[in-house]
């Protein structure tokens, strides 16, 4: 039977990282440590921006009191040049078979540590089902393997792969109930056991709660404006585009303010703001540390989540960090009306939903909320009290409780 008490983490990441995925991590891992899991996080031995190869501690720069033992493990890493010696080349055909060729080898030596590990009956748990295929097969196979599923991937030749995976699993963690659905479509009776279970937060960032003021000052943003605020990633599905585009509609007392994004990612969003004539009406306030992320949500008017319809992870697969986030802020949230926030937001209950993709819709939605500061508190507070369900703890609780549930009724039928 496998030991609940040991987790080994694997993940392609590097660490620490700008990416929101590495920081929801970080969080269960301590939340897991919680729990009284020794858990060791094995990632690649990778070149990092020029930004963060300074944080030092990175269990400080994600906020985490029980941080997991980091087990950093060589791999090539072809990504280097592409995303970081030559940034020219992000985006080419070259940056997918980098990336190919990075997780290929990191694989091999996850597997590689993972079977020397195996004594014990260590959980193997990932978010990254490429390095879960070698650990699954061959003869010193693990007990307990789950991955956490948050996305599926659109290429037929990976949908294959995962396909044929499935099965070898013990057990699959969806961040949706939509996720889910669509998994158990996909394999039908092979699908393992689906667990859904949301991403969370730590309400202990968010206590005290700053006023807006406060949070101002600190961060040196305008006391005397509206301030519009999203926080988050500039990839095309988190709907910026539609925020930008929404900002030239809002009264000239609004300012936007977007907190985020790689550094290759700013360039570009800069760029496009300025061939459109919106760089004066959005403030691009760039990356900061996850522990200054509360300062700035409390610093906020309204929080939007301008999620684009358009593609299944937006639309069906999200459960976003920052709308756990944006909750236990207590500020009023305006989103974009899609099944994936809608497992969580409720209309005129929690949040502000509108149109996704319209940015007249999002900006009329926007200054309906600024205007009527009584339904934006009351917003605010009912989602405030809603998201004391979807806390680390509680999850890394739940997952816990089914892989031992799951464990246990394999060994009966063994």
């Amino acid at each position: 039977m496998s030991d609940p008490g040991r987790m080994l983490y694997l993940a392609n990441v590097r660490i620490p990282s700008e990416k929101a995925h590495v920081y929801q991590i970080f969080q269960m891992c301590d939340a897991f440590a919680a729990r009284g899991v020794a858990v060791r996080l094995i990632h690649p031995r990778r070149v990092n921006l020029d930004e963060l190869r300074d944080v030092g501690d990175p269990a400080a720069f994600y906020g985490v009191q029980r941080p997991p033992t980091l087990v950093a493990l060589p791999c090539l890493d072809p990504v280097k040049l592409v995303t970081i010696d030559l940034p020219a080349l992000a985006g080419t055909p070259l940056n997918p078979a980098a990336f190919a060729v990075q997780t290929a080898s990191f694989a091999l030596a996850t597997t590689a540590y993972a079977r020397r590990a195996i004594g014990g009956g260590p959980l193997v748990y990932s978010r990254d089902w490429p390095l879960l295929w070698p650990v699954v097969v061959g003869p010193r196979r693990p007990r307990s393997v789950i991955w956490e599923a948050h996305d599926l991937p659109q290429g037929r030749l990976s949908r294959r792969a995962l396909r044929r995976l499935l099965p070898r699993l013990d057990g699959v963690v969806s961040i949706s109930h939509g996720l889910a659905r669509e998994l158990a479509g996909w394999g039908g009776s092979d699908t393992p056991p689906v667990h859904v279970a949301p991403d969370g937060v730590d309400l202990g960032r968010f206590t005290p709660v700053l006023s807006a003021t406060e949070a101002r000052r600190r961060l040196g943003l305008p006391v005397d404006r509206q301030i519009v605020l999203y926080a988050g990633h500039l990839y095309r599905w988190k709907g910026v585009d539609t925020l930008a585009r929404a900002a030239a509609l809002l009264p000239a007392s609004a300012q936007v303010v977007i907190v985020g994004g790689t550094p290759a990612d700013r360039t570009r969003f800069a760029d496009w703001l300025r061939r459109e004539g919106l760089a004066e009406r959005v403030h691009l306030a760039g990356y900061v540390p996850p522990t200054q992320v509360p300062a700035y949500l409390a610093a906020a008017d309204v929080l939007v989540l301008p999620n684009s319809g358009s593609v299944p992870i937006a639309h069906t697969y999200t459960s976003p960090l920052k709308l756990f986030e944006y909750m236990a802020a207590e500020r009023p949230i305006v989103a974009s009306d899609l099944p994936a926030l809608r497992e969580v937001l409720t209309h005129d209950t929690t949040a502000w939903l509108v149109p996704a993709d319209a940015p007249p819709a999002l900006a009329a939605g926007i200054a309906a909320i600024l205007q009527d500061r009584t339904r934006g508190r009351r917003l605010a507070a009912a989602a405030a009290m809603v998201v004391r369900r979807y806390t680390w703890d509680e999850r890394a609780a739940r997952v816990l409780k089914w892989t031992q549930e799951l464990t246990a009724r394999s060994t009966r039928h063994a």
